[in-house]
């Protein structure tokens, strides 16, 4: 049986189940286009082992696509398709846990006071206000920024200081409220963005380019990363990647975090609250948010002296 016709069943079976599995059924296609139109039977270990490994060094992505490809071997060895698993047996150590990019306060105004570039560039389809927008949406709510891109006008209810944010990650559709300091400049680009083409009405994008169509994330991640080059924004610690766009999700559960160290709040009982309005699904999902940083261990070092002094009454 076809490689290519298998991993196709496998993929609507997962779906079928109820799970999303895009990911995966990206790197299964990658893997059918590596190993050619041939039959399940016929897939070498060697060639698998050259697919994983690919040309550099060994990254997280490896052990991402020997997971997939497990689950797709392990299904298809259930149901006798295959007798053994091509996949090697020495698995590589990981490579060092991610570490995403904190915004100082600095840098963010930075970013956008560079937004300015944006209408200066007869080519670029985005406004200026478009994307400070976008960043002030982001700074202040930790959305994913998949999650900004897929907002309509109707999801936006300025009036309340709410959004509506719909089919997330894990297929479910939460609210979102926002800080009253955020509200009004989604009020006035509100206005703005009306009087802009809307294809779909009040179910257009919010975030849209000049002609109305939605705003590609794609696009926003390339533009992104020339506001970082003209606003000299750069990793110089020694992380495998350049600051993110989806850093700035990371940079406001850490001010959150700080924010509740500074006024006395017990963290461990927001945290849960914290996990809900980010669309988590557990406080774990929401604790690998929090790189430590100086600033969160001198908070956190000042609240166990506090502990300590007091004989453990906090």
């Amino acid at each position: 049986m076809k490689l290519a016709q298998i991993a196709a069943e496998y993929v609507t079976f997962k779906q079928s189940m109820g799970m999303r599995f895009r990911a995966e059924s990206v790197i299964l296609n990658a893997f059918c286009r590596a190993m050619g139109d041939i039959d399940i039977m016929q897939v070498r270990f060697c060639v698998v082992d050259n697919y994983l490994t690919g040309t550099g060094p060994i990254t997280a992505f490896w052990h991402r696509k020997f997971e997939a490809l497990s689950g797709f071997y392990r299904y298809a060895i259930s149901r006798g398709h295959v007798l053994l698993s091509p996949l090697p047996t020495i698995i590589p150590k990981r490579p060092a846990t991610f570490k995403p990019y904190i915004y100082t306060d600095d840098e963010f105004r930075r970013l956008l006071d560079m937004t300015h570039i944006l209408d200066n560039s007869r080519r670029c389809q985005v406004q200026a206000s478009t994307f400070r927008t976008l960043l002030f949406l982001l700074y202040g709510t930790g959305l994913r920024i998949s999650e900004a891109l897929c907002l309509t006008l109707s999801d936006v209810e300025s009036s309340k200081g709410l959004l509506t944010i719909r089919n997330t990650k894990f297929f479910k559709t939460r609210w979102v409220p926002v800080a009253p300091q955020l509200n009004p400049m989604l009020i006035a680009y509100s206005t703005v963005r009306r009087k802009t083409p809307r294809p779909a009405r009040n179910e257009s994008a919010f975030f849209a380019t000049r002609n109305g169509m939605a705003l590609a994330r794609g696009a926003a991640e390339r533009i992104f990363r020339r506001l970082c080059e003209h606003g000299g924004i750069r990793r110089i610690d020694g992380g495998r990647f350049q600051p993110r766009l989806h850093d700035i999700r990371h940079t406001f559960a850490l001010n959150r975090l700080l924010s509740w160290y500074r006024e006395g709040k017990d963290v461990q009982r927001l945290l849960p609250f914290l996990s809900t309005y980010l669309g988590h699904v557990n406080v774990a999902a929401t604790q690998r948010y929090l790189t430590m940083t100086p600033e969160l261990l001198h908070e956190a070092s000042l609240r166990f002296q506090q502990y300590a002094l007091e004989g453990g009454k906090v």
